[in-house]
């Protein structure tokens, strides 16, 4: 499809010539709208089950200060501020903030708002992606990682629901240039698409977080990044594996789009970023992967949103002050 149509034309196309045997390509170009709707199959089980008399156990990403048990949780503290601002002109080529506005305003945003999802491949070329693969494999190496937590933590659950290791970054520790970079140009292609992204208003997000599959079989079961208002919108996951091949890697981010008879198959491909809402529209899992899988995923905040959390985080806190002192 031409760059620049109308998202109505999209939603209209997503709608009609829909063929439940058309199988996902083996790779996706990236700037293409047109080429998004390959990523769906048919699957008649998909639709939500996520609402009221659904699963009741629900891992959620990382704890924002929504709960009380979450105020001393290590991914509590993973929040930040303010965006950081983009680099100046001199460290980043004009080719390259044009390559992003024009990515941002003819293919993500449309698929975005059409989808729910976007994928883009190549996003920084070989060169640069080997680079942050490096880094993070040494992260990895320097056996800083940790067990990926839930935010509904209950004793002895946590590895039958989710079994990567994490490790949260900024992007400006020693040894951590390269994926500061990387989370340079995310936030330039989010700041781009800001106003144009639904109703949200993007003004923060969360560290980087940096987790890492074993290989031993492990995955992650069918969950909500942000099921309970906690001000995340986006999610966005950068993918670090070489050579990967589902069929005998397995490690498919499969997602259920809300209400839909098909869902999104993602293959975590070297150099490939994915964007998607962070809320019940978007259900999604990891399966079991057998083989060493890398990924790093940013999570950002709606203005309103984000600061309506913290209000009533900040009144469960209070509330649990004036128990105390009761009591």
């Amino acid at each position: 499809m031409p760059r620049g149509r109308d998202s109505a034309l999209i939603r209209l196309q997503m709608a009609t010539g829909w063929e439940a045997e058309q199988p996902p390509p083996a790779k996706l170009s990236g700037d293409s709208v047109e080429s998004m709707r390959r990523i769906f199959i048919s699957h008649p089980e998909s639709r939500e089950e996520d609402g009221p008399g659904g699963r009741e156990e629900r891992p959620e990403g990382p704890a924002v200060g929504v709960l009380p048990c979450l105020r001393n949780s290590g991914e509590a503290r993973a929040v930040v501020g303010a965006l950081p601002p983009s680099p100046p002109p001199k460290k980043a080529p004009h080719r390259e903030h044009r390559r992003d506005a024009q990515r941002c305003l003819h293919y993500i945003v449309p698929c975005m708002n059409a989808y729910g999802l976007c994928i883009v491949d190549h996003f920084l070329g070989h060169r640069m992606a080997e680079k942050i693969l490096q880094e993070v494999m040494a992260l990895h190496l320097s056996d800083k990682f940790q067990d990926g937590a839930l935010a509904s933590q209950k004793p002895g659950s946590s590895k039958a629901i989710r079994g990567d290791k994490i490790l949260w970054v900024e992007g400006s520790e020693p040894g951590c240039e390269n994926i500061g970079y990387l989370l340079k140009r995310m936030d330039k292609l989010i700041m781009y698409a800001d106003g144009k992204l639904g109703h949200y208003k993007i003004r923060g997000r969360h560290k980087a977080m940096v987790a890492c599959y074993p290989g031993n079989g492990t995955g992650y079961v069918r969950h909500v990044d942000n099921p309970n208002g906690d001000g995340r919108c986006i999610t966005c996951i950068y993918y670090l594996n070489k050579n990967w091949d589902s069929k005998l890697h397995g490690g498919i981010l499969r997602i259920f789009p809300e209400g839909k008879s098909y869902v999104a198959d993602v293959e975590p491909i070297f150099d490939r970023l994915l964007f998607f809402w962070s809320d019940r529209r978007n259900p999604h899992e990891v399966q079991p992967s057998y083989a060493t899988r890398y990924a790093m995923t940013v999570w950002y905040f709606d203005a309103e949103e984000r600061a309506e959390a913290k209000k009533k985080f900040r009144n469960l806190v209070d509330a649990g002050k004036t128990e105390a002192v009761l009591n």
